[in-house]
């Protein structure tokens, strides 16, 4: 059996990552762009220091990005995906995994404006809820596996929403549309 060459971890590089065909990746760049960058590069490159480079790169953006209101929901969110199959009575089931990761990209993808004063509960379906107050306004956002229902109820004016399908940017649009003066 031949000897084996240990790898060794290169220096941590700059936050800037950039491939050999021009795509720069910086703290600003938009999350959607970053991940279609960041599978382009595992898929295409063979060069491990820059695969690491990226790695560390994203490892520090994910840190930065993690904001106290953020830790917050994504502990509670931890704390739910926990649960087991009866936690509130004989029919209540563990929350669906697609759903926990779900809302977990909504969070990391909201700014903390449009996470302040929203609370995260279980559902017995298994579906995770979303809870907002201020004052005399209201609104909640129930997410099921292919299914986001909800309501704004905002100076005495009730909207609800209902999409048949689980799609971050409506999320977002509703999280944003409840902070709107």
């Amino acid at each position: 059996m031949g000897k084996s060459k240990s790898y060794q971890v290169p220096e941590a590089a700059p936050s800037l990552v950039a491939d050999p065909v021009g795509v720069c990746i910086s703290p600003n760049t938009d999350i959607q762009t970053l991940r279609h960058h960041v599978m382009d590069a595992v898929y295409a490159t063979n060069d491990q220091s820059a695969l690491y480079n990226c790695l560390v790169f994203l490892s520090n953006l994910t840190n930065q990005s993690e904001t106290l209101i953020k830790g917050k929901l994504l502990k509670r969110l931890e704390e739910l995906a926990l649960l087991k199959e009866g936690w509130d009575g004989e029919n209540s089931v563990s929350i669906d995994s697609g759903i926990q990761d779900f809302l977990r990209r909504v969070i990391m993808l909201s700014s903390d404006k449009e996470l302040v004063n929203w609370v995260l509960f279980p559902d017995a379906r298994g579906y995770l809820y979303l809870d907002y107050t201020e004052g005399k306004n209201l609104a909640g956002i129930t997410i099921a596996p292919h299914q986001i229902a909800a309501f704004i109820k905002r100076d005495g004016h009730l909207s609800k929403y209902n999409y048949d399908h689980l799609n971050e940017q409506d999320i977002l649009n509703l999280l944003e549309e409840v902070h709107i003066s």
